[in-house]
C-alpha cells in the first residue's frame, strides 16, 4: 500500500514539474515570437526610416525592464500631431526608434491615438502617460510616443482660452479662427514648417478652413529674452496663474493685434507639453 502511494506521489511530482517546464516554455516562446515579430518589422522598415531621417534604431531589455504598466486603455481614434520626440518606442519600450535632431521632420503631419497607457518607471519612481499612434504612411510600425511630445486639438482649453482673450482689450474669442490657431500649432512648433514629405501644406490648410488669405499668426514664446523666461518662471512656481502670465507676456512681447472685428483664435500649450509656454494666437488682419 505504501508503496502505491509512493509511485502515485512520484507521478505527481513527475507530472507537476514536466507541465510547469512546458508552460514556462510556452511562455518564453510567445516573449520569443513577439521579439520576432518587431525583429522583422524592423528589417521591413529600417532602411526606410534610416534613409529619410537618419535615426537610429536599438533594442534594449534593460529599457524594457525598467517600466512596469500600471493600466493600459483603447481611446476613441483621436488627432494629435508631434512635437519634441526624440524617440517612438515599441508596446513593451524594448525596441526605440530614435530621431534625435532630426525630429523635426514629424511636424505638421497628422497621426492618431487608438490606445492610452500610464506606466511606473522604476528607476526613477515617476508615472509618465504614452500613447499609441495608429499606423500610417509616416510611421509604418506599432508606436507609442510620451505625452510630453503631442498636440492635441483642445491644449488648455476653451474656457482658458475665453479667459485669456478676455484680460487683454480688443480680442473676442472666435470658434472658426480657434481651428485654425490650432492648425498654427502644428507647424510652428520650433517656428518653421515642417520640411517633411507628408506633412500638410500649411497655407492650403488655412484656405480651405478661412477661405481667406489676410491671416496672421503672432507666437508667444517663453524663452524669448531674460523677462519672459523670468515670468514663465513664476508661473511653474506656481506664482502666477495661466491668465495672468498670457496678459504679461501679451503686453510684453505683441501689445496689440490689428484684427478683422477683433476676433482671435488662440492656442496653448498644455502643461505637460515639451513647448509649455508657447502661445499661438490666429486672426484674420484688416
Amino acid at each position: 500500500m505504501k508503496n502505491k502511494i509512493l509511485i502515485i506521489f512520484l507521478f505527481f511530482v513527475s507530472f507537476t514539474f514536466f507541465a510547469t517546464n512546458a508552460e514556462a516554455k510556452t511562455l518564453a516562446n510567445k516573449k520569443s515570437n513577439t521579439y520576432d515579430e518587431e525583429t522583422n518589422q524592423l528589417s521591413a522598415y529600417q532602411r526606410l526610416l534610416t534613409n529619410r531621417y537618419n535615426i537610429s534604431i536599438d533594442n534594449s531589455i534593460e529599457r524594457s525592464n525598467k517600466y512596469k504598466l500600471i493600466w493600459r486603455k483603447h481611446i476613441p481614434k483621436t488627432l494629435l500631431y508631434l512635437t519634441g520626440v526624440e524617440g517612438l518606442y515599441s508596446p513593451n519600450f524594448r525596441t526605440r526608434y530614435y530621431y534625435g535632431p532630426n525630429s523635426n521632420q514629424l511636424f505638421g503631419v497628422p497621426y492618431h491615438a487608438v490606445e492610452k497607457e500610464k506606466v511606473y518607471n522604476k528607476l526613477d519612481k515617476n508615472s509618465y502617460t504614452f500613447y499609441k499612434l495608429e499606423k500610417n504612411s509616416n510611421i509604418p510600425y506599432n508606436a507609442w510616443v510620451l505625452d510630453y511630445g503631442t498636440i492635441f486639438s483642445d491644449g488648455m482649453g476653451y474656457s482658458v482660452y475665453k479667459k485669456m482673450l478676455a484680460s487683454i482689450e480688443y480680442a473676442k474669442y472666435d470658434k472658426n479662427l480657434q481651428k485654425c490657431a490650432f492648425i498654427a500649432a502644428t507647424h510652428f512648433v520650433q517656428g518653421d514648417t515642417s520640411d517633411d514629405s507628408f506633412a500638410e501644406d500649411y497655407s492650403d490648410t488655412i484656405y480651405e478652413q478661412t477661405h481667406k488669405t489676410n491671416y496672421n499668426q503672432k507666437i508667444i514664446k517663453p524663452d524669448a529674452d531674460a523677462y519672459s523666461k523670468k515670468i514663465f518662471s513664476m508661473l511653474s512656481n506656481g506664482k502666477i496663474s495661466y491668465v495672468e502670465y498670457f496678459k504679461l507676456m501679451f503686453k510684453h512681447q505683441i501689445g496689440n493685434i490689428n484684427a478683422c472685428g477683433n476676433r482671435i483664435g488662440v492656442y496653448a500649450y498644455p502643461p505637460y507639453s515639451s513647448i509649455y509656454g508657447r502661445v499661438v494666437l490666429f486672426y484674420l488682419h484688416k
